[in-house]
């Protein structure tokens, strides 16, 4: 029989790699902490990854006497995760993150314009609002791309071949009913995710100490699940765009 690198082996399951990756962070360190080992894999298999960052995340302070240095603490770091993860960083600097017509477009237009094979956003039940109105003003977004023409889409329609939920703290996948989810193998690459978060987010050690006890604890629990030691779990979201990208 001929060789066919496409047909499942014995040995595993091919990868499709996505040309173009975009993730949306609701905060700079939403994009390392959920989906960091995902992130770092598939620029390794070859995708450019960009991501968004929509607020600039200046309550992330525990003590008072931080606010007046949060500002640039968090300027610093989008540089240095840009540089870590290798990223393209596109800051959107909302203050507030309404659902409204005027981000809509916004984020309608910059899907259109990066072309993205692969999406991953927050989820929409997630207790944070800032993730949650992310997550609905994408998921409106990514409808507006792929079935219609408004905010300016004559001729610019553009339907992702995936978009993937990804788990956070404030949304843990147990709590999600009739969720069913995918799991991405991060054993290689948990590591780097952990000392990019401790070198880069320095400003949010006290913050999120326990975000980080989250995220191992849940790489450990995904890994087992599929046999590995680390993994990071997405949701697949077909309503609008047929799942014809599995993340592995």
């Amino acid at each position: 029989m001929e060789n066919n690198n496409s047909i499942i082996s014995d040995n595993g399951i091919p990868v499709v790699v996505p040309k173009r990756m975009l993730v949306f962070a609701g905060h700079p360190d939403d994009e390392i902490i959920s989906c960091g080992g995902t992130i770092l894999k598939y620029q390794a298999l070859g995708s450019e990854v960009f991501v968004v960052v929509a607020t600039s995340g200046l309550g992330g302070y525990a003590k008072s006497e931080q606010k007046t240095e949060i500002e640039k603490q968090r300027k610093q770091e989008l540089e240095l995760i840009q540089k870590s993860l290798k990223c393209k960083i596109i800051e959107l600097e909302y203050v507030d993150l309404e659902v409204n017509s005027e981000h809509i477009s916004e984020i309608t237009n910059l899907i259109r314009e990066i072309r993205p094979h692969v999406i991953l956003i927050p989820h929409y039940s997630d207790f944070h609002r800032v993730h949650r109105n992310l997550s609905l003003i994408t998921k409106e977004a990514i409808y507006h791309c792929s079935t219609g023409k408004a905010y300016g889409g004559y001729k610019r329609n553009w339907t992702p071949l995936g978009v993937y939920y990804y788990e956070s703290p404030s949304c843990k996948f147990q709590y999600v009913e009739g969720s069913v989810f995918i799991i991405v193998d991060i054993e290689k690459y948990w590591r780097e995710k952990k000392e990019i978060f401790n070198i880069v987010y320095l400003s949010q050690k006290e913050v999120l100490e326990r975000v980080l006890e989250w995220a191992e604890d849940t790489a450990t629990l995904r890994g087992n699940e599929i046999n590995s030691t680390y993994g990071e779990a997405f949701i697949p979201e077909t309503t609008y765009t047929p799942l014809k990208i599995l993340l592995l």
